[in-house]
């Protein structure tokens, strides 16, 4: 019995172990248990079978059934979609589906949830689905404005990017928004120049993208910063990897300064900086780093700066290789005198080295400097916390300070960019954008209001205008890509960039997530594997490289032959994507609508009572979206199509059409069946009230009803006069409402009766593109009988064609140049030979 108890329990272990055992790569360091069971990251809930109910796998090919699960049987949920009637997901590609009485299912507390994500770090919890990579968050209340619509991305774990469409008090407003929470480690900032240099412009993207990256180091988002003078120079402090690279040139009062601490701890304030060199025991003031030298100034220029110092030869230049220490409050900067140079100027500047650079009374005490001499550069912020910064970057106007909105009196609407700090040390940047129907853009006033109604207890503006652009890294992509609408219709070039960094190391695929959000398909259409392609995504929103697409499955896809049918309606519908056993959601946009349906044959000529298979395009963007022949609509009336396009021509010979449907698009093809009598295009029997005459280079010309003397109708005569004219002549018929050929015809023919006066005998007709057509009767008309003539009409011409000008008689000598007339009866087109 003892042996029974014991095997029963290792039985029982060994299945409930597999049943919860973590569905993650890594181990966790800190085990949380939800009603005595490990939680694991990724889990939503957990699920408890309370009848017998099946267990599916989904696969390209739908659901295939698994096994039958017994009651008491425990699972952990990752997912719940609404596919197949509403399913709960286990992981691994194992689904349960939604029943009333045969499942129980508990979801997790906030606080467990807050548990188990503390305990693993603050890492993104690891599931198969990408949930998580959209969080829902709560609708911000604006004084100035309402929010009609947002969406929230996540980028990296503590990274998320955010966008507000919002109905304000001026108007339509688009914001952009980066927020990292200020507490999740492994993220970073950097400040980044244009071109890697102080002098020059280049783009927010390409400067984020100009930065070396590796799998522990990735440029996620960013937003451009300070302003800039003509050179491209940044105009106060910055800071890059805990060393000044430009001091500032504003007012104290009026100076506004972001700064990174090594800990992620921001602060806005107007730092003042004291700075000097020691040598020889002397100390000297250093005016300015990387400035333009003015009178009496002794500046450090670093590679920072250009290739070289721009200065001229009115001064003293000391090249200094670094030993030690930055330019910052924390180091002393200490290095060796490699070279002393006076009155040339421009010094080259390496990495590894700065130039000290002295006008007058500066020039005298560098000249004093010896190579081989010991140099030291002391640092000093106040207040005093500025000394912890490392990354640094300037705006101009304080916006909220201490809580406190602030008064900013410039008039005013543009697109603005800022940044603001929360109480809880979390850190957003704003780009708002402007000067569109889509955006207004906000006064200075109106961007406090906003930045405080976000949640900032401090905050101040970046450039803005044309300048403010914020980028972002998409999920799945290695690189960032510009997310609002710049001003200026492009993104625009500028001086230096604040970069959000995560330093999460890059694992194996995590979730996927489709390129396109929405997958456009036809209503009716059959699709061999409906598929879509998808970027790989790590448990840190790293890229990952995958092969292939996503299977896209859905319950307005039904099964048939093999084949995915759309059976829906136009409109949008939700979907799963699924690669590698991963899967995600998508939109489905069942839509009718194509830009032209393209035929097999133009037209058709076939023997009474046979058959033919014809086929057709559905066309969008320059695309075949559509070749199923049951998809689309076929009818005619000289004869029958089945639904597979293939055409029954009647018992009897007929002129017709063949029209081809689908949405709102149509054609129809032109059919000849069996031997076809030509059509009569004009008899001229009812009148001649459809004509006039004109003409080029003629004394007089006119048209007059007559009677055809070949077979007593009626006919229509041209009377011309071209003497004493010089150029090419013309007499005209035109038709006011121009004769029309519906069918593809062979020839176009009419009797003629001459009058022998040698002249050239045409006609003009346009095709359904626009396209001119001129046909030749004869080039010498030199009878003066009745005479049948006829003119071949080109091919590959698209119908229906319509005939404006059914004769032109003309004459290009001038030495043939006479007056006479011409009768003309029973204008028509021929469809044989």
């Amino acid at each position: 019995m003892k042996q029974k108890m014991l095997y029963f329990f290792i039985i029982f272990a060994i299945v409930t172990g597999a049943i919860f055992q973590p569905n993650h790569a890594e181990a966790q360091t800190t085990k949380v248990y939800w009603d005595g069971i490990l939680m694991v990251p990724g889990q939503v809930g957990k699920i408890k079978v309370v009848k017998p109910i099946n267990l599916w796998k989904r696969t390209s090919n739908g659901l295939e059934f698994e096994r039958v699960l017994k009651v008491g049987e425990q699972y952990r949920v990752y997912r719940y979609d609404n596919l197949y009637g509403g399913q709960y997901g286990l992981g691994g590609g194992m689904y349960i589906t939604k029943m009333a009485g045969y499942v129980e299912y508990k979801t997790p507390s906030k606080a467990k949830l807050k548990e188990l994500a503390n305990a693993q770090g603050n890492t993104v919890p690891g599931s198969n689905d990408s949930s998580h990579l959209f969080p829902t968050e709560a609708t911000p209340t604006l004084t100035g404005g309402k929010v009609l619509s947002q969406s929230v991305t996540q980028l990296a774990p503590g990274i998320r990017k955010k966008y507000f469409d919002i109905d304000g008090e001026i108007g339509a407003q688009n914001v952009f928004m980066i927020e990292y929470d200020g507490k999740t480690s492994n993220i970073a900032f950097k400040t980044e120049l244009a071109k890697d240099q102080l002098i020059g412009l280049e783009t927010t993207s390409s400067q984020a993208n100009s930065v070396e990256q590796n799998d522990s180091y990735h440029v996620v988002a960013g937003v451009n910063a300070d302003y800039f003078d003509k050179q491209g120079q940044p105009i106060d402090l910055m800071m890059m990897d805990g060393s000044i690279v430009s001091t500032p040139q504003t007012n104290i009062n009026e100076l506004a300064v972001l700064g990174i601490k090594a800990d992620n701890k921001a602060i806005i304030g107007a730092p003042q900086i004291s700075m000097n060199v020691t040598v020889n025991g002397q100390s000297y003031a250093i005016n300015s780093v990387n400035r333009k030298r003015l009178a009496n100034h002794l500046v450090v220029y670093t590679r920072d700066f250009a290739a070289t110092t721009n200065t001229n030869e009115l001064g003293t230049e000391v090249r200094v290789k670094v030993e030690s220490g930055k330019l910052n409050g924390q180091e002393v900067l200490t290095g060796t005198v490699t070279e002393n140079v006076t009155g040339v100027g421009n010094a080259p500047l390496n990495s590894g080295e700065i130039i000290f650079s002295g006008h007058n009374f500066a020039s005298q005490f560098l000249q004093n400097l010896q190579v081989g001499d010991k140099i030291e550069i002391h640092t000093t912020f106040a207040p005093t916390e500025w000394n912890d910064v490392k990354e640094a970057v300037s705006g101009r106007y304080h916006l909220v300070k201490n809580g406190t909105i602030q008064t900013i009196n410039v008039a005013g609407a543009a697109p603005r960019t800022a940044v603001g700090v929360r109480k809880d040390g979390s850190i957003f940047t704003a780009v708002i954008d402007g000067r569109s129907t889509e955006s207004k853009g906000l006064t200075l006033q109106n961007t406090a209001k906003l930045i405080k109604d976000l949640g900032a207890n401090y905050a101040m503006t970046f450039d803005g205008g044309g300048s403010s652009t914020q980028v972002t890294r998409n999920l799945g992509d290695s690189k960032v890509t510009v997310d609002n609408k710049p001003s200026d219709g492009n993104e625009r070039a500028v001086s230096n960039s604040l970069l959000f960094i995560s330093n999460y190391k890059t694992s194996s695929l995590y979730t996927i997530t489709p390129s396109s959000n929405v997958v456009e398909v036809f209503q009716g259409a059959a699709y061999t594997e409906l598929s879509v392609p998808v970027k790989g995504i790590d448990q840190y929103m790293n890229p990952v490289a995958v092969a292939g697409n996503g299977k896209v499955t859905s319950s307005i896809l039904k099964t048939s032959g093999g084949k995915q049918v759309v059976s829906a309606a136009p409109g949008t519908y939700s979907g799963v994507v699924t690669y590698d056993g991963k899967t995600t959601d998508i939109k489905i946009k069942v839509t009718n609508t194509l830009d032209s349906i393209v035929p097999s044959v133009s037209f058709l000529e076939v023997p009474k009572g046979q058959t033919v298979q014809l086929s057709v395009k559905g066309m969008k963007n320059g695309q075949a979206v559509l070749t199923e022949a049951s998809v689309f609509n076929w009818t005619s009336n000289v004869g029958t199509v089945q639904a597979n396009g293939k055409f029954a021509a009647q018992n009897k010979d007929g002129v017709g059409t063949i029209t081809v449907k689908y949405g709102t698009k149509s054609i129809t093809i032109p059919v000849i069946v069996g031997e076809v009598a030509p059509t009569i295009l004009e008899s001229f029997n009812k009148g001649i009230f459809n004509y006039e005459a004109t003409g080029d280079r003629v004394k007089s010309v006119s048209v007059q009803e007559a009677k055809n003397d070949r077979d007593g109708t009626k006919a229509i005569k041209l009377v011309y006069d071209f003497t004493n004219t010089s150029g090419t002549s013309g007499a005209y018929i035109n038709a006011k409402t121009r004769l029309t050929i519906s069918t593809p015809a062979k020839k176009i023919g009419m009797w003629v009766k001459g009058d022998g006066k040698g002249n050239w005998l045409r006609a003009q007709l346009e095709d359904a593109t626009g396209k001119v057509i001129h046909l030749d009767f004869d080039k010498n008309v030199n009878w003066t009988e009745w005479r049948f003539v006829e003119a071949v009409v080109p091919t590959g011409l698209t119908y229906p064609l319509k005939m404006d000008l059914p004769v032109r008689y003309m004459q290009t000598e001038n030495a043939n140049k006479s007056n006479g007339e011409i009768i003309i009866d029973d204008i028509q087109s021929i469809y044989k030979d």
